[in-house]
C-alpha cells in the first residue's frame, strides 16, 4: 500500500485482521507495518506506540459491542432487556479481537476512547435496572453485583471448555433472575 494514501483507520483497520490471525496480544508495530507492506518507522505518523496501536484496536471494538448489544435490546425492556445484555456479553461471539477478560481491556482505559466505550457498557446496566429499582443505593450495588458477574462468567465459560455451556448458561440466566429478585426485595 503506498504511503501517501494510508490513513489512521486503515492502519487500525490492518492491525485488527492482524490481530485476528495472530491474537491481540501478539500485534506489534512491526507486524502491522508488515501487514501494510511499509517502513515500520511509518506507524509513528499514525499511532504513538503499540500500546496506542491496541487502544485503537480496543475502542473501536468495544464501540462494535456496545452498538450490537443496542440493536439486540431494541424492543426489550426490564429483566428481558438485561438478561439479555448480560447473555450476551457473558457467552456472545460477539468479537474475535476483543478480550473476554476484561481485566485486558482495563489495561487500556487511560486511553478515551477505550474509556468512553467501556463506560457505554458499564451503564447500561444501571439504565436497564432503573426499570425495575428505584431505590439509588440498590441500582448502586445491583450494577456492581451484575457487572462483576457478567463479566466474570465471560472469562470463566470461555475457560472451562468441558463445562456443559447449555447447563452453564440456564444455571446464569437463573442467577441472574435471582439477584434482580433479591434487589427487588
Amino acid at each position: 500500500m503506498a504511503q501517501h494514501a494510508l490513513d489512521e483507520a486503515q492502519v487500525v483497520a490492518a492491525a485488527t485482521e492482524l490481530a485476528k490471525q495472530i491474537g491481540f496480544e501478539a500485534v506489534t508495530l512491526t507486524k502491522t507495518a508488515a501487514q501494510l507492506a511499509i517502513q515500520p518507522q511509518s506507524m509513528y505518523r499514525y499511532v504513538k506506540n503499540t500500546d496506542d496501536l491496541k487502544g485503537k484496536i480496543l475502542a473501536e471494538n468495544m464501540a462494535l459491542l456496545v452498538n450490537q448489544l443496542y440493536e439486540q435490546l431494541i424492543g426489550l425492556s426490564g429483566e428481558q432487556a438485561l438478561t439479555q445484555l448480560m447473555m450476551t456479553v457473558a457467552f456472545g461471539e460477539y468479537t474475535q479481537i476483543m478480550p473476554h477478560d476484561f481485566a485486558g481491556v482495563a489495561k487500556y482505559l487511560h486511553y478515551d476512547a477505550v474509556r468512553e466505550q467501556y463506560n457505554r457498557l458499564y451503564e447500561m446496566i444501571p439504565r436497564l435496572l432503573k426499570s425495575l429499582i428505584s431505590d439509588a443505593d440498590k441500582i448502586r450495588r445491583g450494577t456492581q453485583l451484575l457487572a462483576d458477574y457478567m463479566l466474570g462468567e465471560s472469562v470463566t465459560s470461555r475457560n472451562n471448555e468441558n463445562d456443559d455451556l447449555t447447563q452453564r448458561r440456564a444455571d446464569f440466566s437463573a442467577n441472574i433472575a435471582q439477584i434482580l429478585a433479591m434487589l427487588r426485595n
